[in-house]
C-alpha cells in the first residue's frame, strides 16, 4: 500500500497549477482532461518517477493550454479557459458569434473540448447590420466612392453588399469591369463580380455571401478593383475600407456611420 504524497517543490512559470490524484486517475487520463499532451504532463513532475504508477494524494504540475500563437489585429483581447466554460458561453459572453470565436481559434482543434488553461483570442465585436463608406485611391475621377453594407445573410452566416459609382473600367487600363473584395486576414480573399444597372452612368453593386465558417472581424477589408472579365486579371484598388470602423456603433440608418 502507498502511503506517501508525493508532491512536486515547485510547477514553472506559466503553469495552469496543481491536480491531487483521485482514485482511478492515469496520468493519461489527467492529460486527457486537462488538454495537454501526455508527454507535457510527464515532463512536468519529474518526481514520478514511474509515470505508470501514480496514487491518490499524489500532486501534479499541469501544463499551461493550448496557447496560440498570435492574436490578429483589431481583436479584444485573449482569454483563459476557466473549468465548466464552453465555446458558445465564451462567445456569449464577448458578443461575439461562436463561428468567429471557432474560425479565429485554429489552434483549437475540436472546439466541442475545451480545458482549462486553455487561451483563446476573443474576435473583436462587428455589430449588424453595418455600413462603412468605401473611399477613393488612388487618383480617381470626382465622385467615385461606395458604400459596404454588412448583415446577417438569410443562411445564417454573413453577407457584405456593395453599392458603388464608379467610373469606365478602362480609366484604368485594359479592364472591363468590376470585382467586390471581402478579405479576412490569413484566409483567401472572397472576389464576386459587380453588375452595372441600366443608366447611364450606371451604379455597380453586388453580394457577397460568406460560407458560415469565415467571420467577419474588424481588421477585414472590403473593396472594389478593376478586372478583366476574358483573362481574369485584377487591376488596381479602386475604392476600399476596413471593418474597424462598424466596432461599437450601433446602426441607425446609414448616415450615422457613413
Amino acid at each position: 500500500m502507498h502511503t506517501d504524497q508525493r508532491i512536486p517543490t515547485s510547477c514553472p512559470f506559466g503553469f495552469q497549477g496543481r491536480y491531487t490524484v483521485v482514485p482511478g486517475d492515469t496520468m493519461f487520463l489527467i492529460a486527457q482532461r486537462f488538454g495537454v499532451s501526455l508527454d507535457a504532463l510527464i515532463e512536468a513532475n519529474p518526481h514520478i518517477t514511474n509515470p505508470d504508477l501514480i496514487f491518490p494524494g499524489d500532486v501534479l504540475c499541469v501544463p499551461a493550454g493550448r496557447v496560440p500563437v498570435a492574436c490578429r489585429p483589431g481583436f479584444t483581447g485573449r482569454t483563459i479557459v476557466i473549468a465548466g466554460d464552453t465555446m458558445f458561453e465564451i462567445a456569449q459572453f464577448f458578443r461575439t458569434r461562436l463561428e468567429a470565436l471557432i474560425a479565429n481559434n485554429p489552434h483549437i482543434t475540436n472546439p466541442n473540448l475545451i480545458f482549462p488553461g486553455d487561451v483563446l483570442c476573443v474576435p473583436g465585436f462587428v455589430p449588424f447590420p453595418c455600413c462603412v463608406v468605401l473611399g477613393p485611391v488612388g487618383n480617381v475621377p470626382r465622385g467615385t466612392g461606395g458604400a459596404a453594407f454588412v448583415n446577417v445573410d438569410f443562411t445564417g452566416g454573413e453577407a457584405v453588399s456593395f453599392v458603388a459609382r464608379l467610373p469606365e473600367p478602362s480609366t484604368f487600363g485594359n479592364f472591363d469591369t468590376f470585382v467586390a473584395e471581402v478579405i479576412i486576414p490569413g484566409i483567401e480573399p472572397f472576389r464576386e463580380e459587380l453588375f452595372a444597372t441600366p443608366e447611364d452612368p450606371p451604379t455597380w453593386a453586388v453580394t457577397i455571401s460568406l460560407p458560415t465558417a469565415a467571420a467577419l472581424t474588424p481588421d477585414t477589408e472590403v473593396r472594389v478593383r478593376a478586372a478583366n472579365s476574358a483573362t481574369e486579371r485584377l487591376g488596381p484598388v479602386v475604392i476600399e475600407s476596413t471593418l474597424g470602423v462598424c466596432q461599437g456603433t450601433p446602426f441607425t440608418g446609414c448616415n450615422s456611420i457613413c
